[in-house]
């Protein structure tokens, strides 16, 4: 009769043959070792950093591909929609701090300030920590509704404007932001927010409401609409008219149009759209200081 152990050793021999899939697939993957002065291979981070003799005097480089709380030297690349969630002094990183990153993203995650922000992620809060190697901690959120309070170093999402700015105990120094992405004619916004694709500024004007900043408003623009001079002009639209008057922010007020057609007169500040040239020009009145054009296609 075999002894006991040998009959277990070949059970556990089977099931590693059994779930060795599952085995390699948990296993951090294989590290190979690189020169400081060659790229970082794309999707891998560095682990490791020490002096060598067959570098030329660069660092040697230990570099992988990433798993969720891999420890890291913070002069590597994070790979896109990766976070920080952890910095430390190490002796292992050529005198750069250590850290850790996870690609396992949620509603709330902790991370360090000195990481990279996933697009279409807000910042929600930011603090002091003894876990981020002197930077910040924060917390970061996919989850957007309108109203939503966001600190101001946040990125804002296309297609989001900012309604509201104050001061905060909760930001690290920044302000807070109230951001929507539930737009009307008319809209209040907050002129340090980006402007969304096709919309146009119609009015500027000082409050109290965000920050120190200017307060403004946009809409969706249509022929012979007056937009502030620090408006984004839509693709297919050119200026016809500029003048100083109130309203704008100290900016000029232009009129413009999309409702094109041949010896169109138009203001030389204007992006001539595609298709058409220009024929003339002439100084006059009406364009704020800018000389006139005349457009043909």
């Amino acid at each position: 009769m075999k002894p006991l152990a040998h009959w277990l050793g070949r059970v556990v021999a089977t099931l590693a043959v059994l779930v060795g899939g599952l085995v390699a697939f948990a296993a951090p993957a294989s590290a190979s070792t690189i020169c400081g002065n060659s790229p970082v291979p794309p999707g891998q981070v560095i682990t490791s950093e020490r002096t060598s003799n067959s570098c030329g005097g660069y660092l040697e480089l230990t570099v992988q591909a990433p798993y969720n709380g891999i420890n890291i030297c913070m002069d590597s690349p994070i790979p896109s929609n990766w976070v920080v969630t952890a910095e430390y002094q190490t002796n292992s990183c050529g005198g750069h701090l250590g850290g850790n990153i996870t690609g396992s993203l949620y509603n709330g995650i902790n991370i360090c300030m000195s990481s990279p922000i996933p697009p279409n992620w807000v910042i929600t809060a930011e603090y002091q920590t003894n876990s981020c190697g002197g930077y910040l901690g924060g917390n970061i959120t996919a989850n957007l509704y309108n109203g939503i309070n966001i600190c101001a170093d946040s990125t804002v999402p296309p297609g989001w404007v900012i309604t509201a700015e104050q001061t905060t105990n909760g930001c690290g120094g920044h302000l807070g932001e109230n951001i929507t992405s539930s737009l009307y004619n008319g809209i209040n916004i907050c002129m340090d927010s980006p402007i969304p694709s096709g919309w146009v500024v119609t009015a500027e004007n000082q409050t109290n409401s965000c920050g120190g900043h200017l307060g403004g408003n946009i809409a969706v623009p249509f022929a012979g609409i007056n937009v502030c001079g620090d408006s984004p002009i839509p693709p297919g639209y050119v200026v016809t008219s500029a003048q100083q008057a109130n309203g704008c922010g100290g900016h000029l007020v232009e009129s413009i149009t999309n409702n094109l057609f041949n010896g169109i007169n138009v203001c030389a500040n204007s992006t001539i759209p595609a298709g058409w040239w220009v024929t003339s020009m002439r100084t006059g009145n009406g364009c704020g200081g800018y000389m006139i054009e005349v457009l043909q296609h």
